[in-house]
């Protein structure tokens, strides 16, 4: 059971650290004038595109090192399932549970503009489905290997 545990939150730390160090700092190159859509604070669709692939070539590192790390595809499952989760509950979070704001970029903090952007639907809902698959494939690709 450790080693379960083990492999999928070894997983899911290469899975956070592989998009927030390629996502995070090539925003702040970018700024908020090349990212988001005019004064609003939504995303754009190069942007949306960028976040894809970052986000599905580090989930199929994350699931690859969380059956290295454990031997076990229970630990695969178990990070697929918590990203396929939390991937969700952040989509209902977004568009149902937080309040709208009617924020502009201008006089907002960056907690609050960080918190407030928002990618259309169909990415929050998507995003996470095929991060699961890709975890799913990569892991139980190295589990036939092995």
């Amino acid at each position: 059971m450790f080693a379960t545990v083990r492999g999928a939150g070894l997983g899911a730390l290469v899975l956070l650290a592989g998009s927030a160090l390629v996502l995070v700092p090539m925003y702040l190159l970018l700024g908020p004038e090349r990212v988001l859509v005019g004064a609003t604070l939504e995303f754009n669709t190069a942007w949306i595109g960028i976040s894809m692939v970052v986000s599905l070539i580090a989930a199929t590192l994350a699931g690859w090192m969380a059956h290295r790390a454990s031997g076990k595809l229970a630990s695969v499952v178990m990070l697929a399932a918590l990203v396929m989760a939390f991937g969700l509950l952040d989509a209902a979070f977004h568009h149902w549970l937080m309040p709208q704001l009617s924020l502009s970029r201008d006089g907002v903090s960056g907690l609050a503009l960080l918190v407030a952007l928002r990618e259309p639907l169909w990415y929050d809902l998507s995003a996470p489905l095929l991060m699961a698959t890709f975890i799913w494939v990569a892991g139980s690709s190295r589990h036939i290997e092995h």
